[in-house]
């Protein structure tokens, strides 16, 4: 009985004849010519692929080099358009409110970013002094503006309690309005009673800001530089305030 195994071909899938004829000495332009095997889905990209795809690259580079135009507010609205009133009545004008409420209100959700040291009751804790009671808060308003815009270093007594914990700048993204606002919350919750905080004066701390050098306060700059109130005119907390533009608007007459 003949041996199965000489019936095979002489050439079968497991054969990789360029390496067979390498090995055998054999002319490599020849072997090369020979078809080799190769796993699915390594064979070469033809021609008639690639040009659309050369052709899909160019056009969806020009849609990109239009952006700016093509998806550009003046391109998509006509000249002159004005926004509809919402379904079902004009659209919703704020009322005039105490300057003293706006702003707290406003200053409320800015507190978030000191709320993880000094609790939502303003009572400190874990080594931070509380603001609820602070001189440093109902006080001098440099000073607390100071110390909110860069943070402040080193040891500091407040209430008769002595801390040395270190507070980073806090006033990164606030501007006068901001500023004012934070201030003026801290200066009136919990049972604290000081003046309102204005954005002229906010607008004022920003400036001694700018006119010293950087990194934190501590108690000595504080004391020499800071202590004393930012500059601006008063402002009620009682005064009715338009609340989009904080501007005071005329009080209603009596009947």
């Amino acid at each position: 009985m003949a041996n199965p195994s000489s019936n095979r071909p002489d050439l079968d899938e497991n054969i990789n004849v360029p390496e067979v004829h390498a090995a055998l000495g054999a002319d490599s332009v020849a072997a090369g010519r020979e078809k080799s095997i190769r796993e699915n889905g390594m064979e070469p990209v033809g021609l008639i692929m690639l040009i659309p795809c050369a052709f899909i690259l160019l056009l969806g580079g020009s849609v990109l080099g239009k952006g700016g135009g093509l998806f550009g507010y003046n391109e998509l609205v006509k000249n002159g358009y004005m926004r509809a009133p919402a379904p079902g009545g004009e659209e919703k004008i704020l009322p005039p409110g105490p300057a003293g409420e706006i702003f707290a209100k406003n200053g409320a959700k800015l507190y978030s970013k000191c709320i993880g040291c000094h609790g939502p009751s303003g009572a400190g804790g874990n080594g931070f002094p509380p603001l609820a009671g602070s001189e440093w808060v109902t006080g001098n308003t440099d000073q607390l503006s100071q110390i909110i815009i860069h943070g402040l270093k080193g040891p500091i007594s407040v209430a008769g309690n002595t801390y040395n914990n270190n507070m980073p700048a806090m006033g990164d993204g606030f501007g006068p309005k901001e500023l004012a606002f934070v201030m003026t919350y801290i200066r009136s919750a919990w049972g604290n009673d000081a003046s309102l905080v204005t954005p002229e004066m906010g607008q004022a701390a920003l400036e001694v800001a700018k006119n010293r050098p950087s990194g934190q306060v501590d108690v000595n700059e504080l004391k020499a530089n800071h202590d004393k109130m930012l500059p601006g005119e008063a402002l009620s907390p009682d005064t009715l305030i338009d609340p989009e533009t904080l501007e005071p608007v005329e009080q209603p007459a009596a009947e």
